[in-house]
């Protein structure tokens, strides 16, 4: 079975928190419910926010119109598009991108398993396995789960062909889906 890592489609445009605590607080989610004690927190376009003038240049010439986006451990999405992904082990909760009319989810994953097998493999080979396109993953661990979180590599999300396929199939835009490797 294919795996694949959620990255960013470069030609949309890119969020930012707009203080650090709306960043930091993310650093602490895995995979517990956040429901009861969730404060929206508020995003905005970079280009509204970043303090270098090449990257609010760069920023400026991407769409704005994504419907998912991904930075290490924060994936959003379109509140209208939450239903797409019911039975999913996941719960949405608000965030506010301040520049933006649309309302958008925190997909909070609530599967973090131990999916990639570093079995056998000692430091160098490990990250020499992460930074290519063959990453081994534990089929057993993942069977079941479409989308989640790697228990020691958990900035990253994976999905198997099934997430992949709601993507493709309604033309969501702002993800690049790039082949991770095989579980088996």
């Amino acid at each position: 079975m294919e795996i694949y890592k959620l990255n960013n489609d470069h030609h949309y445009k890119n969020i930012t928190g707009i203080d650090a605590p709306t960043i930091t607080q993310f650093h602490d989610f895995k995979g517990q419910e956040l429901s009861k004690a969730w404060i929206t927190p508020q995003f905005d376009l970079l280009e509204h926010v970043a303090t270098l003038s090449t990257e609010k240049k760069s920023d400026r010439s991407k769409l704005a119109d994504f419907d998912l986006r991904c930075y290490g451990n924060i994936l959003i999405v379109k509140s209208k598009y939450n239903k797409l992904f019911a039975g999913l082990a996941i719960e949405f909760l608000p965030v506010k991108i301040v520049s933006l009319d649309e309302e958008f989810s925190f997909i909070n994953v609530l599967t973090i398993v131990a999916a990639i097998n570093f079995t056998g493999l000692d430091y160098k080979q490990s990250m020499d396995m992460l930074k290519s396109d063959n990453i081994n993953f534990d089929k057993a661990a993942i069977t079941g789960n479409h989308l989640f979180r790697d228990k020691k590599i958990i900035n990253f999300y994976y999905c198997t062909g099934h997430f992949k396929k709601i993507i493709e199939d309604n033309q969501l835009k702002g993800l690049h889906l790039k082949k991770a490797g095989i579980a088996s």
